[in-house]
């Protein structure tokens, strides 16, 4: 990718006396050269999104079509706070497709951010940066409000009378082929509370799940089994919960973390079912952004506050977080720890696998609703 100024003396849309201004005003300014450029003549907005489309090698949306695109999208597929933060204009949906203007098409973390939010397939256009202006405060008044609360399916699976927990698991999947799946279902609906026999409530004074143990190919059976999201969330807390003293999981649906179950001592239960925060706003899930695991200290911020208080009495020294990945794109976190020990290489080599089953889990009972 070159040089925007280089590239526009190339193709002699500017001299290099006028880049040279424009590197001069853009820095009095605090404005991007490209700006600067537009703004003192040197060069029209057309020319100048030419260039970065080039440059970035994406489409480009001029301003007037980028607001009369944005007339004819019907409803606001973002809050209005996402469109502040990661200025970014959704303008238009074609089928599964949602296509976004943004001043840094080269940026992926907010590529992923609106496509794991809308549960569509992001195709990014470059727009000039007063062209991005303009958009954002009429997106704004066409965007999901910030205090929209997303409404999610709760699942509660109640156990037969008498039932053994191993016993409600019928296999409907071939267990060898569950974790070679890749589906493309639309966007799901989670779970945040189930109950189920043999589980600890949260909150119980007790540590690791006793019995027998459930070892990994237990899991992928059951795993197989599963007919919900609620017996795929409870399958993988119980796996867990044999390893780790606390256990936590979380699920990301439509843009935001929200507090699914949890298995452990001096874990508080409204403290889970109250924890709900944007996918966007920095915290410890970040650190997965390019590993498919976390291991250390949590450290300070609002986010892992929350975390923290879900977590409950002794602070972790060392906590364990992996995702749940679901075609390409998170659909939920695991967190846990053992109070005053670090997470045994071990147990990190068992769970990292096993909430990557339990994705692949999601995505064929995902798949088998559709």
């Amino acid at each position: 990718m070159g040089l925007l100024g280089e590239m526009l003396v190339e193709r002699g849309a500017i001299s290099v006396e006028q880049l040279r201004a424009g590197l001069v005003a853009s820095r009095r300014g605090g404005e991007r050269l490209g700006t600067s450029l537009v703004d003192n003549g040197f060069i029209d907005e057309n020319s100048l999104l030419e260039a970065l489309a080039d440059q970035h090698g994406v489409p480009f949306v001029s301003g007037s079509a980028l607001l009369n695109y944005l007339e004819t999208l019907k409803d606001g597929v973002l809050p209005s706070s996402m469109v502040r933060s990661l200025k970014v204009v959704p303008f238009r949906k074609v089928r599964d497709r949602i296509q976004v203007a943004m001043s840094n098409p080269a940026d992926a973390r907010i590529i992923d951010r609106v496509a794991n939010y809308t549960q569509l397939n992001v195709e990014p256009f470059v727009a000039s940066d007063r062209s991005m202006e303009m958009a954002i405060a009429r997106a704004q008044e066409m965007m999901l409000p910030d205090s929209a609360d997303v409404d999610l399916l709760t699942e509660v699976v109640e156990p037969a009378a008498n039932t053994r927990w191993e016993e409600m698991w019928s296999p409907r999947i071939e267990p060898s082929t569950l974790l070679k799946m890749h589906s493309r279902p639309r966007a799901a609906n989670l779970v945040l509370v189930a109950s189920f026999p043999g589980l600890v409530p949260v909150g119980s004074g007790e540590g690791k799940q006793k019995g027998t143990r459930v070892e990994e190919n237990d899991l992928i059976r059951m795993l197989a089994g599963a007919t919900s999201a609620a017996e795929i969330g409870e399958a993988l807390v119980h796996f867990a919960a044999q390893r780790l003293d606390r256990v936590c999981l979380f699920a990301v649906h439509l843009g935001k973390v929200t507090g699914w179950m949890a298995r452990g001592r001096a874990l508080d239960s409204a403290d889970l079912r109250s924890f709900s925060v944007f996918a966007e706003v920095p915290s410890i899930f970040w650190e997965l952004e390019d590993n498919d695991r976390y291991v250390g200290e949590i450290p300070p911020g609002p986010v892992n506050d929350d975390v923290l208080r879900v977590l409950g009495s002794p602070v972790p020294d060392e906590v364990l977080v992996t995702s749940l990945p679901m075609n390409g794109r998170v659909k939920g976190y695991l967190v846990g720890d053992i109070p005053g020990h670090r997470v045994p290489e071990k147990v990190q080599s068992e769970m990292v696998p096993a909430a990557r089953a339990a994705g692949e889990a999601l995505a064929a009972v995902l798949r088998g609703r559709n």
